[in-house]
């Protein structure tokens, strides 16, 4: 008998523990990174796409001239 009280009692703790994560990282989600860029929604809304900027160009160095 009290063994299987020891499995139950682990089964529970693992089970509480992944619903305890689950929920952490989906009110995490939800509303705590309300002003991040891409707000996370349920609705389905529209969304929005940022313009991506074009890179600068690469700076030119110039050659270090060989020593006379």
């Amino acid at each position: 008998m009290r063994g299987r009280s020891r499995f139950s009692d682990r089964l529970i703790g693992v089970v509480l523990g992944i619903v305890l994560g689950l929920a952490v990282i989906v009110l995490f989600l939800f509303l705590g990174s309300r002003n991040t860029i891409d707000e996370p929604s349920l609705s389905g809304g529209a969304t929005t796409q940022t313009q991506a900027q074009p890179a600068a160009p690469p700076a030119k160095v110039p050659k270090p001239k060989p020593p006379k």
